[in-house]
């Protein structure tokens, strides 16, 4: 799904996983729905999302979050303008009209999940350097451990806590021989304070040492509030911690810092190096902003009992084309239950962690880089090295869960809620150059009845019943990606 660019393989992959995975849950996962809501009424909670919100203690979380896209829709409109336009370069009209929604199954992975995969197709500037450096790691003769040694050098020299040998001794870290085992990267944390692992089947790419440094901000966070009482080691909220990883693996893919550990050659700083540099990014972190609102915003409403199970798949997809503009890449039936196609959904994990994530990485990620004292555009910080950020960090990461997120996020930033302004700036060079690109030729912003001519206007999504949302994990000593 990553590699391909033949259409007709891809619609074949991508509805064969669905008939062999989703409608084989389906009845499963329905069963387990009135369970679950029984068991939330039980304990005196309307439903089993009143349940699984009350971890983000308010009760206008979900329109909190509704308010938080709509300042965030527009730039994802015109990263979707620009990624349909290159598309139908790849694909043609007939699969991807000018002014359509996109088909599900060419977004770079079986759910559309993550962009990234996209990015040869999408680079703004081909001829500047690759900012994907796995070619000069292989050359480099890089390992496995020369990555996780380059991941923990990088916490360090911000003051933070360096791994334990257990850490080194235990942990999986590259594919075993002879056995079978589970390979999607996870952090762990094992609750006696001294035992930290992460189990990964790592490649020598850039893709993976990314994944080094994300899963490393779990293992860091697990070790600074390793002295807490056993019910407080955990994140202020679970978007905290995975705010932690990608923030380190963000500060880690710049250009700047690259060239810092010698991965990518010195070169002048350029408008058309930072448009690649924010187009990578943005795949990687803006088009996944309303695929993690949708994933829980349907399971919200189908708990409350606002879709009949017959029509809950059509109402999935309903959800998809208004907030992402994209469509079932074939006709979809009753017996289909496509959001239980991904793990998290599957298996009860909530995914408005991802969307709580996203945000709050540029939150953190702007707060250092002013600790740091850095100047210029902000996404041209690096705060490696910095004493000054890291001491800020681990002020908040000590604190594990043991107050209000509220009351967390404000010792690191100053401010109790979560806020769209600093990923709005860091992408403001980006968001400009895509206005540009597409009153030069574009297609428009939009899809169906919500296409509009003038570059960067959007409707915003319709107003959904206030309800709120957390998930429970089902293994809270496990993070996943």
């Amino acid at each position: 799904m990553g590699t391909s660019r033949n259409y007709t393989e891809l619609s074949y992959v991508w509805e064969s996983w669905r008939t062999r995975v989703s409608r084989k849950i389906r009845p499963f996962y329905l069963q387990y729905m009135s369970l679950i809501n029984k068991h939330a009424r039980l304990n005196n909670y309307t439903d089993a999302g009143d349940l699984m919100r009350k971890k983000y203690e308010t009760d206008t979380f979900e329109q909190d979050m509704l308010a938080l896209y709509e300042e965030l829709d527009p730039l994802y409109r015109l990263v979707h303008a620009y990624v349909r336009k290159k598309l139908r370069q790849v694909y043609g009209d007939q699969v991807i009209p000018p002014r359509g929604p996109l088909p599900a199954c060419v977004l770079g992975d079986m759910w559309g999940r993550f962009w990234t995969n996209l990015y040869p197709e999408l680079v703004p500037y081909p001829e500047q350097p690759d900012i994907d450096v796995t070619q000069t790691m292989q050359d480099g003769g890089y390992n496995v451990t020369h990555m996780f040694k380059l991941g923990e050098e990088f916490f360090t020299s911000m003051g933070l806590k360096p791994l334990p040998e257990t850490f080194w001794n235990l942990s999986m870290l590259e594919r075993p021989e002879g056995r079978s085992v589970q390979c999607h990267a996870t952090a762990w944390d094992f609750y006696d304070s001294k035992d930290f692992r992460i189990r990964m089947c790592s490649e020598v790419n850039f893709e993976n040492l990314e994944t080094v440094h994300h899963e490393l901000g779990h293992i860091q966070y697990f070790m600074q509030y390793a002295h807490l009482p056993l019910t407080y080691r955990d994140g202020a909220n679970d978007g905290f911690h995975e705010a932690i990883g990608e923030l380190m693996s963000m500060s880690m893919s710049t250009p700047k810092h690259l060239a810092e550990i010698g991965l990518l050659q010195e070169v002048p700083e350029s408008k058309e190096l930072s448009i690649n540099f924010l187009m990578r990014t943005a795949l990687k972190s803006v088009t996944t902003l309303p695929f993690h609102l949708v994933n829980d915003l349907w399971r919200w409403r189908l708990f409350r009992g606002e879709y009949d199970t017959d029509e809950a798949n059509e109402e999935f997809w309903k959800l998809k084309e208004q907030y992402l503009g994209v469509v079932a890449p074939v006709s979809r039936t009753k017996d289909d239950l496509d959001a239980v196609s991904i793990f998290h959904i599957a298996t009860g994990y909530d995914m408005i962690r991802y969307f709580t994530r996203t945000v709050l990485q540029f939150q953190f990620f702007e707060t250092l880089c002013r600790a740091a004292n850095h100047q210029g555009p902000l996404h041209t910080c690096d705060f490696y090295g910095s004493k000054e950020a890291g001491d800020l960090l681990a002020r908040m990461l000590s604190l594990g869960s043991s107050q209000p997120w509220q009351d967390v996020l404000q010792v690191m930033t100053g401010e109790r809620r979560m806020t769209a302004r600093p990923l709005l700036d860091y992408f403001r060079p980006l968001k400009e150059w895509l206005e540009e690109d597409n009153a030069r030729g574009g297609d428009g912003v939009g899809w169906g009845d919500s296409w509009k001519q003038t570059p960067g206007t959007s409707r915003a999504p319709r107003a959904a019943t206030p309800f709120s949302l957390w998930a429970i994990p089902l293994m809270a000593l496990m993070w996943r990606p």
